[in-house]
């Protein structure tokens, strides 16, 4: 077994090296530091036949890898390489020799018509409108359900559905040859490559009046349009996130095959996209007029053999603070500050217009600069500038705060010559609880020192004093009464229907606050209503004496002369219990009596003979002297036959809770154990050994010494032995007679005493050697 142990380490030991190699292309534990130049082709590899033998798709796995952490960037790289790899070629980890590396590489290849698969989410980039081509709930598919643009160029491969109605009803659905041609029943071919839906309807027609004469004259109408759309390669390279080449429908646009090859990479332009046809830019893209507007006139359709380059950027000046659009952008040579704020969607609510504070970096050292608002619009910015707009101040110019006791406290105007009176009037005067005494207006002063100004409110109110003018930023406070003393309160508890606490009012009654409290519960001793009052001691001397009690008598309609009792703040009203209005509890009757149940306990001395009459009695069939009793789970030993003498008459007082149970009268006597024939017997005597014996007597592993008797009424009786004379106890009808085995303890045999003996010869011997 220690061997198979050790086999299990070692075989655990060799592989789990191995495995750790193996996934440590793709431990999701580091993604963040994950560099992917730093693998080679093979870990590409193997991270890829990782994903698929387990099911994953190419999505799900850049999905995975976004999730786990990775850098948007290092994904981009990630999928660069990867394709690369699959494709044949070397990437600059495991590059070829000189002579190699010229030789031109192919492209990726990614037919866009065949599936559709969701964009991997990307962290949001701080780069306005980037986000457009991570978002992968967003289908920028071409609608192939519309009717052909008038505009569209047909080539090879497209199918044109030919109808004639009116005098003439025929339809026919032609695909163009590589040649360029269409062929039509009655009209024979007819070139149309490279020629519009329109110019091609009018080819058709000249074509096809021959043997249609009512097409001169309008009987007959043409309608010329496509069937089935062919497919068109285009090529997209430069800072690209996946350059290569892509089949897509002859119906896409330049939107379409960026938003399949995943937008820009973080170098890459938006402002300046290029659409090479022929060897020539026929188009220079701004993604921002359709982010920012909405439209869509640069979204030109594609033809066969496009090229669609993104160049690097130029500038891209960073705007953050109080606008609604913070992050980074990238302007024209031409745009100025005030563009960059209307490309952040503008000032939020609390920016300060003022200033814009644009921090450059120079050839040494960075530069900041305050640009005021009437050079927003003439501004131009360079490439890494930061334009930071700050917010305005959290404090007010002209603001006045009045508080305490006046009936519209708050913040005011500060106008021209208001004073302390005049604030007051704003605040529609004074309240009736307001001292009249002292007040105070705390004031910071030009140089931000704090003041405190105290002032007698009545003598400036009625004229005796000067008014006080005020500042900006003055707080006034008028004191109210209410803040010159303490809130008390009076508590109630006991047995009142809502016991709780209560403020005190001057002239509250004990029976205002019983009906404060809902009124008495029906167990509530109001006739001794105990009140605990503090005493109010003002001597320096430690009294010992803190609290002095009262006692009155209310009766239940709250109409006794002590209920006009005044109160005092802080009292403390209890109102004790009923003694005796209470149950006491209920003892359960069971077994043979002839109305079992739950009574009540009308007396605390009620015995157990009283229960049973109160049942019924006993049935004919019940055993009275075998009735027992229970206690909270435990036996208790009573008897109720009133055989014992030395039994008093408390001894058969029931508590509540108890439970009293009377068995039936059984005339046999059950013998069980280790007997030869278990059975049960009719109770013929007393005599133990006699029923044994009419068991079949004991079997060989019997130990009678341990038998017992379990009587009817659950006491149990053993047998008794001394010396050699056991004494049996008495059997009475209903019992059971228990009679146990031996314990199963095994002897030591001969071969385990010599291995005890050998063990402790050695113990010996060890002891001698270290105590010689």
């Amino acid at each position: 077994m220690r061997l198979k142990y050790i086999f299990c380490v070692l075989l655990i030991a060799f592989i789990l090296p191995s495995k750790r190699l193996l996934a440590q292309a793709i431990s999701t534990d580091n993604l963040s530091k994950v560099k992917v130049e730093q693998l080679s082709d093979a870990q590409i590899l193997e991270i890829s036949k990782r994903f698929e033998s387990s099911g994953i798709s190419e999505a799900d796995a850049i999905k995975i890898l976004v999730s786990k952490g990775m850098d948007p960037a290092e994904v981009d790289k990630y999928k660069e390489r990867l394709a690369q790899v699959q494709s044949g070629g070397k990437t600059a980890k495991n590059a070829p020799p000189a002579a190699q590396a010229a030789k031109p590489q192919a492209q990726a290849n990614r037919d866009t018509t065949k599936s559709w698969e969701p964009k991997p989410v990307k962290k949001a980039s701080p780069i306005y409108g980037y986000e457009f081509f991570s978002n992968p709930n967003l289908k920028f598919e071409p609608n192939i359900r519309i009717a052909t643009p008038k505009s569209y160029v047909i080539g090879p491969d497209d199918e044109l559905t030919i109808m004639l109605t009116g005098l003439n009803e025929t339809t026919t659905n032609a695909k163009v040859t590589p040649e360029g041609y269409v062929k039509i029943p009655y009209a024979g071919l007819v070139y149309v490559n490279g020629l519009s839906i329109e110019q091609a309807t009018s080819q058709i027609r000249s074509k096809m009046i021959k043997a249609y004469p009512a097409l001169s004259s309008g009987q007959t109408k043409l309608n010329v349009n496509l069937g089935t759309v062919r497919s068109i390669r285009v090529t997209i390279i430069g800072d690209v996130a996946t350059p290569g080449t892509y089949t897509v429908s002859s119906l896409s646009t330049l939107f379409n095959a960026l938003y399949q090859s995943g937008g820009p990479t973080y170098r890459g332009s938006l402002r300046k996209i290029e659409l090479i046809r022929n060897n020539r830019v026929i188009q220079v893209v701004d993604l921002y007029n359709f982010l920012q507007k909405g439209t869509q006139s640069e979204n030109v359709s594609l033809r066969d053999q496009d090229v669609i380059r993104i160049p690097v950027y130029t500038t891209r000046v960073a705007i953050d603070g109080s606008v609604k659009r913070p992050g980074t952008y990238e302007l024209k040579p031409s745009e100025t500050l005030s563009d960059l704020i209307a490309y952040a969607g503008g000032f939020s609510d609390l920016a300060y217009k003022g200033t814009a504070k644009v921090t450059q970096v120079g050839e040494k050292e960075r530069t900041i600069k305050d640009i005021s608002s009437d050079m927003f619009d003439r501004y131009t910015l360079k490439n890494a500038d930061s334009v930071y707009f700050g917010a305005v101040l959290d404090r007010f110019a002209n603001r006045v705060v009045v508080e305490g006791a006046v009936y519209r406290p708050g913040a005011f105007e500060l106008s021209q010559g208001i004073t302390l009176k005049s604030i007051i009037a704003k605040a529609d005067g004074l309240r009736d609880d307001a001292v009249l005494g002292n007040g105070y207006i705390k004031r910071t002063t030009p140089d931000l020192e704090k003041e405190m100004i105290s002032f007698n409110l009545g003598n400036i109110m009625s004229g005796k004093e000067q008014d006080i003018p005020l500042m900006r930023e003055d707080s006034v406070f008028i004191m109210s009464t209410k803040d010159l003393r303490d809130e008390t309160s009076i508590s109630i508890g006991g047995y009142v229907r809502a016991p709780g606490t209560f403020q005190y009012r001057r002239g509250m009654s004990v029976a205002d606050v019983v009906s404060m409290a809902q009124g008495f519960q029906n167990d509530a001793a109001n006739h001794r209503i105990e009140i605990s009052r503090l005493i109010k001691d003002t001597t320096d001397t430690l009294s010992n004496k803190l609290v002095s009690v009262i006692t009155i008598n209310l009766d239940s309609a709250l109409t006794s002369s002590t209920g006009s009792f005044l109160l005092e703040p802080l009292d403390y009203i209890y109102v004790p219990r009923l003694v005796n209005y209470r149950a006491i509890g209920n003892v359960k009757v069971r077994g043979e009596v002839l109305f079992p149940g739950d009574y009540a306990q009308q007396r605390r001395d009620e015995t157990g003979i009283e229960f049973i009459k109160r049942a019924g009695g006993i049935t004919p069939m019940g055993s009275l002297e075998n009735t027992q009793v229970y206690r909270n789970g435990l036996r208790v030993d009573m008897d109720l036959t009133g055989k014992r003498k030395r039994q008093s008459k408390d001894a058969t007082v029931l508590m509540p809770g108890d439970s009293l149970f009377i068995p039936k009268n059984v005339p046999l006597v059950e013998v069980t154990g280790s007997v030869n024939n278990p059975q049960l017997l009719r109770y013929a005597n007393s005599n133990f050994k006699y029923y044994v014996d009419a068991a079949g007597g004991i079997t060989e592993n019997a130990r009678l010494k341990g038998a017992y008797i379990k009587y009817a009424n659950g006491i149990n009786a053993p047998v008794k032995s001394f010396l050699f004379i056991k004494n049996y106890p008495k059997v009475t009808a209903g019992s059971q007679i228990v009679v146990p085995e031996k314990s199963g303890k095994n002897k030591l045999g001969f071969a385990e005493i010599t291995t005890i003996a050998s063990a402790l010869t050695g113990i010996v011997s060890l002891i001698a050697i270290l105590f010689k």
